[in-house]
């Protein structure tokens, strides 16, 4: 028997114990929850004083590119805004990764046309819209509307929308991955993007405006100058120097003209077409020219002069 519970007997010292033990375990739950308690009011005090002051704690710059952004939303006119609208932050991305890609080639070699350059405006007047002949000696006819049709989340020529899916989709067949980088560019978008390198151009030394627009003339075209303004050119597979290395790149040169589209701007051609090598720009002039100016390895400055205006008639190609 336990002392002090002889009087009673077995039953009733079982109960005893049992109420013994239960207090016991309830007073060391309880001093176990309230520990737990304590620590969880101390971390919810201390995340709340945290979440109260984080404003306090700015990130170096953060005050002034919120005065950027408002002054920017402030300043800026339609024009600009609705560009804005037109384009997602990835194809400013790439743009910008573009002009950057551009004007580190420009900085190699200095180009100029050659001497014998051709006024190609009264054949932009009247040719088929394939044929235009687009640099920054020759401009875009000013009534020039383009019109276009989405391909692949890209608007690009109503011309070519067939053929380009056609393409992109036999050379998936081949295990060819081909995308659309850029495609159609609005006159509004390239007038924005050639004054914003201008500025950039204006950042990096004190030259006259003059200057400026020259030099930034090498890396963006001007406006009604670039051949994305016809909805022609397709860049495919991001902007980048060593595409002409990739299996892709290949492709494109073994079939793109079966599809109507030539590879634009070769490093050979610099002097005649104003424009740097870019092996990721591809121009569209039909499946009836591009065949024969991949076999003649004319540029399409010479193709067009050589062939058709002193020839007067597309008739003689055929």
């Amino acid at each position: 028997m336990i002392k002090g519970y002889r009087h009673l007997d077995s039953k009733s010292i079982k109960k005893i114990m049992f109420h013994e033990k239960l207090k016991a375990f309830l007073k060391k739950t309880f001093k176990w929850w309230t520990i737990t308690l304590g620590i969880f009011l101390l971390f919810a005090v201390w995340l709340i004083s945290f979440y109260l002051t984080l404003d306090k704690f700015e990130t170096p710059g953060k005050k002034e590119i919120t005065g950027q952004i408002a002054n920017f939303k402030t300043t800026s006119n339609q024009d600009d805004t609705a560009n804005l609208n037109e384009l997602s932050k990835k194809e400013l991305e790439r743009e910008s990764k573009k002009e950057q890609v551009i004007s580190d080639s420009a900085k190699e070699k200095e180009y100029e046309f050659n001497s014998d350059f051709y006024d190609f405006s009264n054949w932009n007047k009247s040719c088929a819209t394939e044929l235009l002949v687009v640099n920054s000696k020759n401009k875009l006819p000013a009534e020039f509307k383009a019109e276009t049709k989405n391909c692949r989340g890209k608007e690009v020529s109503a011309i070519l929308a067939d053929d380009l899916e056609k393409m992109i989709c036999d050379a998936k067949k081949e295990g060819i991955s081909l995308w659309i980088s850029s495609g159609y560019r609005n006159i509004d978008l390239q007038t924005r993007l050639f004054k914003r390198q201008i500025d950039r151009e204006k950042s990096k030394e004190v030259i006259t405006d003059e200057e400026a627009e020259t030099r930034a003339a090498k890396v963006v075209a001007k406006p009604y100058t670039s051949e994305h303004n016809t909805g022609l050119a397709i860049d495919f597979n991001g902007v980048s120097s060593n595409f002409y290395k990739t299996k892709e790149y290949k492709w494109l040169m073994d079939h793109a003209d079966k599809y109507g589209f030539i590879e634009r701007y070769q490093e050979k051609w610099k002097s005649k077409t104003g424009v740097i090598y870019e092996p990721w720009h591809f121009r569209y002039v039909g499946k009836k020219h591009a065949p024969l100016i991949k076999q003649t390895g004319l540029c399409l400055e010479d193709y067009v002069k050589i062939n058709l205006v002193e020839n007067k008639s597309e008739e003689d190609l055929l």
